[in-house]
């Protein structure tokens, strides 16, 4: 009689505790759709990344893709991230996606997030349209524009795509290491400061099928040099391939991580150009064999809220205004400087107003209290990711640039007591006046701290 009452008692344990641990993963379904569209330019046009191309692209090796992650419900509101396979975003398409989304369905504009994968093999969308040592001619100019129009559409569209495919999903989050990329600045310091991180975000059907990867790594995706001038993912692009492939029918995104100091290695094969798409090729292995390891290996954590995202901007200011005997000496060369140096100097002699400043975006995506993905605006130095993760916990914090602009280069004060091409070199190019004063880093990270949640700080 004891034994009978024992089995039906643990039967009564064991069916009362599957049928709570049934609700609690059902309590973990978030609502979210993925979606992707081809962004692949349909005519030759120059791609950005290289000054030193002077002709338009010669083939297309990989698809461009523009793709969609949505959160959320009409009732209760959208987070919509996006990323593109391109150099950077431009700050103006960013806002009129924002714009035109915002009259279409239930979103905050601050709910959507745009991040590009810096690829050097995409086309020149208007980011930095001077710093080619062979200036742009008015046909070219005029490709640019119509891209650049058309692109705002095709970003509208995946971004409502991806809202018409929401359906409960498990979302869960980890990170592993991979390491291609190297710190360029040991020249001016041999400590060489990198962040090998890989987060991965894996958005799942509720019986387990991957719907969407989205991975995160912070290296240039320079792998290929000027000498490949063909469309091309770089090894970003190779990583999704790959892992689409790993996961067949699931959509890989892509954003970049504080990696304006970091290249990838090995990287520009001036020998042998063909080493670069095969270089390319096995640092997308590098990413997806790492994302097979942490979800064969289930080291993924689940996530159980949706995101929250706040946003602020905060003014960054220029040092100085630059001499004009030295622009025009400039101006006389040749070179990816000479072109913003010689409108440079015609603005200064008409007495018009220089920009002293630029209005930085800085985005906060927190799921809950276990996870916060930061988004800076730009091409970010290492730093700002290795102090934010001392800081806050390098379990549950996630930085990304690359995102919603492509103002500069953004330097840390280290950087800038430095010198050298992301402190100094690189702002001429980006059509920028001088160097950012040395208040940036403090400037942004107050911002940064201003929006993220209480249980963060």
């Amino acid at each position: 009689m004891g034994n009978r009452y024992l089995i039906v008692f643990s039967f009564f344990l064991i069916f009362n505790t599957t049928i709570s641990f049934a609700y609690d993963l059902k309590d973990k379904l978030i609502d979210v759709g993925v979606a992707r569209i081809d962004i692949t330019p349909e005519k030759p046009v120059r791609l950005a990344g290289y000054s030193g191309r002077d002709i338009p692209f010669e083939k297309v090796h990989h698809k461009l893709w523009a793709k969609a992650m949505a959160f959320g419900s009409e009732k209760e509101g959208f987070s919509i991230l996006l990323t593109v396979d391109l150099l950077g975003i431009p700050g103006e398409i960013t806002e009129k996606v924002r714009f035109e989304l915002g009259n279409a369905i239930t979103l905050d504009p601050e709910n959507l997030t745009i991040c590009a994968s810096h690829t050097h093999s995409g086309p020149q969308i208007g980011n930095i349209v001077s710093h080619f040592n062979k200036p742009l001619g008015p046909d070219e100019l005029a490709e640019i524009a119509v891209y650049a129009i058309d692109l705002t559409d095709k970003l509208k569209k995946v971004a409502l795509m991806a809202i018409q495919h929401i359906k409960p999903a498990y979302v869960s989050w980890g990170q592993g290491t991979v390491g291609f990329a190297v710190n360029r600045r040991t020249s001016i310091n041999p400590k060489g400061v990198v962040d090998h991180s890989l987060p991965i975000l894996k958005i799942s059907d509720p019986n387990g099928a991957v719907r969407a990867v989205l991975f995160n790594y912070a290296c240039h995706a320079v792998t290929l040099g000027p000498k490949n001038n063909v469309v091309h993912g770089d090894w970003a692009g190779e990583a999704q391939l790959q892992i689409e492939g790993n996961f067949p029918g699931a959509i890989a995104m892509v954003s970049i991580g504080c990696g304006a100091d970091q290249n990838s290695d090995p990287r520009m094969n001036s020998k042998n150009p063909k080493m670069d798409l095969e270089n390319a090729k096995n640092q997308g292995k590098e990413i997806a064999d790492e994302v097979n390891r942490l979800i064969a290996g289930k080291l993924l954590k689940p996530l159980s809220k949706a995101p929250k995202v706040k946003m602020r901007s905060v003014d960054l200011t220029f040092a100085d205004i630059p001499d004009p005997k030295k622009l025009a000496e400039d101006a006389k060369e040749i070179g990816r400087t000479s072109n913003y140096s010689l409108l440079l100097l015609s603005r200064m002699a008409r007495s018009e107003a220089i920009p002293m400043g630029i209005s930085y975006p800085i985005q906060v995506w927190n799921f809950g209290k276990d996870l916060a993905m930061i988004f800076l605006a730009g091409e970010v130095v290492v730093d700002y990711s290795l102090r934010l993760k001392k800081e806050l916990g390098v379990d549950r914090i996630w930085m990304n640039s690359y995102a919603n602009d492509m103002p500069c280069y953004i330097p840390s004060l280290r950087v800038l007591n430095e010198g050298g091409y992301e402190a100094d070199g690189a702002m001429i190019g980006y059509e920028k006046p001088a160097r950012l004063t040395e208040d940036v880093e403090e400037i942004i990270m107050e911002g940064i701290y201003s929006i993220l949640p209480k249980a963060y700080k």
